[in-house]
């Protein structure tokens, strides 16, 4: 049996059954993969489907008829009428699983009431599911290492570690810089660095991840909080262009973990150190919560009227914004501003290989959305700057500014930007910080919030649609760029949209944009959506029914 792939090639297709469930799936497949298709989780520490198969945490063994002994399901790929029992069938299999764990906790410590891992931890989740039964251990434990930093991000409770090995084949195989190793046998083992080159690549973080343990902790979060206190959310990380797909945890409106969240097509479930322990940068601590016109608070309208509709304008806008913020505000310049520019700030910058692996050259997230959405033809560099020419030329009277990154991070100290801005008559600004430059400088400025406080689509540098869901609560006062300059058309006489949540504008975009019908919310949640290969569909484009809505003012 063939099928083809996602390349227009064959793939050889074997059916085996596991647990009395016929499965057809790709030859090559191994036995864990196969279960998975019809709900069977096989419990595993080492495997991990983006690193080498080293089979050494046995976990993961299953009963093959036929075969001698009891068979590792990571490495065991799939043949035609292979029979496979895991747990759920065979006696022996659950035995067997029982017995590792068992050997596995002999020397671990008792200290879950301490370790940042409790409530996520694979010892713990196992040890309930397959092995919940007192220790038989009388003798002493083997003592390691005790909160020893592996580099300036990482450190290491040696007496966790199961040996899993995910951190030493990440290190070789993926960033290729080989810091982590594995010394001694038997119950002596332990991961180590050498003396005199630490863990301090670009994604060293990542490790963390990996870890199904304690035994490696953020050394920034070490002890900050339980995870079962936090609020997950499954999100886009706005560092850079590359959109990898992450995970935050917030507590009591702050950002207290950031994991990488698995899409082989993206970031498979790596995260570089920039964008993970960055987050705090897209939340300013001093906000602008109303609207201010020279320095007084003003109402909403008020401010509006300051706008010139008729002036020269140039737009400077964020690569922070979401599509839909693309949209509503190339509707508002077709509508309201006849005589503006746009230009997105985007500028690239040089990385080193192992950077390569996984960050984007630039920190636009999502540049690409400006494109998509008609604001600007193109974004490049060479555009950019020909704006600020512009600009420092006198040729616009008139600047908007939209978003805190509106100005790329060179233009954003107070001699450059006054430079900038100096022949400029009037100067708005849609911004987040209280205390920026850009803030300093605006004759009127609206209060928007940060790209982590919102929710809608993002286009990565390979063009991959995503959504972006709003990762902590937006403070009070403070509204999406969309909602602001919709409400900002409503003073001058024609509202923008009808809605008033980032969903629903969301859901109306995705009726009416013909180049993405079909497309669901829930859809584009999952891995994404590539715009390069998508064929829009008649279908009718409606939100996630699962999906949970967060209300905007």
């Amino acid at each position: 049996m063939s099928e083809q792939s996602t390349n227009g090639q064959q793939k050889e297709m074997v059916t085996l059954t596991i647990d009395g469930h016929e499965v057809t799936v790709a030859k090559g497949t191994n036995i864990i993969e196969a279960a998975k298709t019809v709900g069977t989780d096989i419990p595993f520490y080492c495997y991990h489907p983006h690193l080498s198969i080293p089979g050494n945490c046995r976990m993961c063994q299953v009963e093959v008829e036929g075969a001698p002994k009891l068979m590792i399901g990571c490495h065991t790929q799939v043949q035609e009428g292979m029979k496979v029992k895991t747990h759920l069938t065979s006696k022996q299999v659950e035995d067997a699983q029982a017995a590792t764990l068992e050997m596995l906790l002999i020397n671990h410590p008792l200290d879950c009431t301490v370790c940042d891992q409790a409530g996520h931890c694979k010892l713990q989740d196992y040890h309930y599911e397959y092995n919940a039964r007192p220790s038989r251990f009388l003798e002493n434990k083997v003592k390691k290492v005790k909160a020893e930093p592996l580099g300036p991000t990482v450190m290491l409770d040696g007496e966790r570690c199961i040996a899993c090995t995910r951190c030493v084949r990440f290190c070789d195989e993926i960033t290729g810089t080989g810091e982590i190793g594995l010394l001694n046998r038997g119950d002596r083992y332990c991961i180590a660095v050498n003396e005199d080159r630490e863990l301090n690549n670009p994604l060293s973080g990542t490790v963390v991840d990996l870890c199904p343990v304690g035994a490696l902790t953020h050394k920034k979060w070490r002890f900050n909080t339980r995870i079962w206190y936090t609020k997950a959310t499954p999100s886009i990380c706005p560092g850079c262009s590359t959109g990898c797909n992450v995970k935050v945890h917030q507590r009591d409106g702050e950002i207290v973990q950031v994991k990488a969240r698995l899409n082989p097509l993206v970031n498979k479930e790596w995260l570089c150190d920039e964008g993970r322990y960055g987050f705090a940068r897209f939340l300013p601590e001093s906000r602008v919560t109303q609207t201010f016109a020279k320095g007084a608070p003003v109402g909403l309208a008020e401010g509006a009227k300051l706008i010139q509709r008729d002036e020269k304008t140039l737009i400077l806008v964020s690569p922070h914004l979401l599509v839909e913020d693309y949209v509503v505000l190339k509707q508002f310049v077709q509508q309201f501003l006849p005589n503006a520019k746009v230009a997105v700030a985007y500028r690239e910058r040089t990385l080193s290989d192992v950077e390569k692996i996984l960050i984007s050259p630039d920190y636009a997230p999502n540049y690409r959305g400006a494109e998509f959405a008609g604001l600007v033809p193109e974004v490049s560099e060479q555009s950019y700057e020909e704006a600020l020419r512009e600009l420092s030329n006198g040729t616009y009277p008139q600047v908007l500014c939209l978003g805190d990154t509106s100005l790329d991070s060179e233009e954003r100290d107070v001699a450059t930007a006054s430079q900038l801005f100096s022949k400029a008559r009037n100067v708005v600004s849609f911004l987040s910080d209280s205390s920026s430059t850009l803030a300093a400088i605006s004759h009127v400025v609206f209060p928007a919030r940060s790209i982590l406080e919102k929710s809608g689509l993002m286009i990565s540098r390979a063009k991959r649609l995503q959504y972006a869901t709003q990762s902590v609560d937006a403070p009070e006062g403070t509204l999406p760029e969309w909602l602001l300059l919709n409400g900002i058309a409503k003073a001058f006489g024609k509202a923008l949209v009808e809605v008033r949540q980032d969903r629903d504008l969301t859901v109306s975009y995705l009726g009416a944009e013909p180049r993405l019908k079909g497309l669901t919310i829930a859809l584009i949640k999952g891995e994404g959506i590539d715009l390069q290969a998508y064929q829009p569909t008649a279908g009718c484009a409606a939100g996630g029914a699962s999906e949970s809505s967060h209300a905007q003012p």
